[in-house]
């Protein structure tokens, strides 16, 4: 089978002594037209993953450090402890002279023991009982990153049809474009695939700082719930946290992320 593009735009070659060769595509680009963080996240971590030949990765914390533009850059990648449980790493993403991102994350075997789930999915129609926001040009700003993920909606957001709800939170259906199977990193660029709800109070756009992402397991074949929310605004700055559920009413992934509103 051959490569499809998210296979083709996360990967990276290795070069020796932990570091590694990759190019950032315009394909996911954000509406401001940049590289999306999500995107950065998944090639990053994916690329630390096999540097290290860690097992599947548990968390991620990646900042934000500088502006990313399309094109080569270079991931600088280090062990930090390769343990018999948790194996922790960090990456460095350089573009020339310019220090993009950082991420820290830590990747272990699932190895069973005590599940508790005190939260529920979101409560929405199946995905063909949603709409598809790409028949309705506005519900969606224009951005290449949104041609590789699919959603479903209940209803056109507020802020799409210039009339913000005031309230800061969305839930809908995603995956990536066409069904492909959703991998660890997969996951970790959908808790930042979305519009940010914060547009729901009036905001134009934000932009995150600092992302940290928590991968419980892999999702069973199909959609995504997600379910985005922020509550604090302060400062210019917000937070927005995701839940990722998958069909079978697992919580997959959740996230937490601080970013600063542009106005």
């Amino acid at each position: 089978m051959a490569e499809d593009i998210y296979d083709i735009d996360t990967a990276s070659t290795p070069r020796g002594d932990g570091i590694r060769d990759l190019v950032l595509t315009d394909r996911w680009n954000t509406p401001l037209g940049k590289p999306n963080g999500g995107y950065i996240l998944a090639a990053m971590l994916r690329g630390l993953g096999e540097e290290m030949e860690a097992d599947d990765p548990m968390v991620a914390a990646i900042s934000y450090l500088a502006s990313p533009e399309t094109g080569a850059a270079e991931l600088r990648t280090t062990a930090l402890r390769r343990g018999r449980r948790v194996q922790t790493g960090e990456a460095a993403l350089w573009e020339g002279d310019r220090h993009i991102a950082h991420l820290l994350a830590s990747f272990g075997a699932r190895t069973g023991g005590r599940s508790v789930e005190l939260g529920t999915p979101p409560a929405l129609p199946a995905p063909d009982e949603c709409f598809d926001p790409k028949d309705f040009p506005d519900a969606l700003p224009s951005s290449s990153i949104f041609d590789r993920v699919d959603y479903r909606l209940t209803e056109a957001p507020g802020w799409a049809l210039g009339e913000p709800s005031g309230d800061p939170t969305a839930e809908l259906w995603q995956r990536l474009a066409g069904g492909r199977e959703i991998d660890f990193p997969a996951l970790a660029f959908l808790c930042d695939a979305y519009a940010p709800p914060v547009l729901e109070i009036g905001e134009f756009m934000s932009m995150t700082v600092q992302l940290t992402v928590h991968l419980h397991r892999r999702p069973v074949p199909g959609w995504i719930a997600t379910r985005l929310t922020t509550r604090h605004v302060i400062n210019g700055y917000h937070e927005e946290d995701c839940e990722l559920w998958d069909e079978a009413g697992n919580l997959v992934a959740q996230s937490r992320q601080l970013a600063i509103l542009l106005s």
